[in-house]
């Protein structure tokens, strides 16, 4: 409770909360899992042991993060609603 009243507080608060939601979200599937998998599977063949490119590369496709109104609420995977820089999204 003490985490929201602190972001109610802020002018702007569910805009900037949200463009760091999404910043987070797209920075975390096209760079950071994209480099563990590169991570893991060099270390692999250093260790001699087979890589696993395809199980990685197809369970990081179904990655898939929900977008829900700051109530809740799940949002369309595909768009956006015309009023997310003001309500907000998680």
């Amino acid at each position: 409770m003490k985490i929201a009243e602190t972001w109610d507080s802020f002018l702007f608060s569910q805009a900037i909360r949200g463009f760091l939601l999404l910043t987070q979200s797209i920075l975390r599937k096209y760079i950071i899992l994209p480099s563990l998998i590169i991570a893991k599977n060099l270390t692999r063949i250093l260790l001699f042991e087979l890589p696993e490119w395809s199980q990685d590369l197809k369970d990081w496709k179904k990655e898939m993060h929900v977008k829900c109104t700051y109530n809740g609420v799940q949002l369309s995977e595909t768009e956006f609603p015309d009023n997310w820089l003001t309500d907000g999204i998680r």
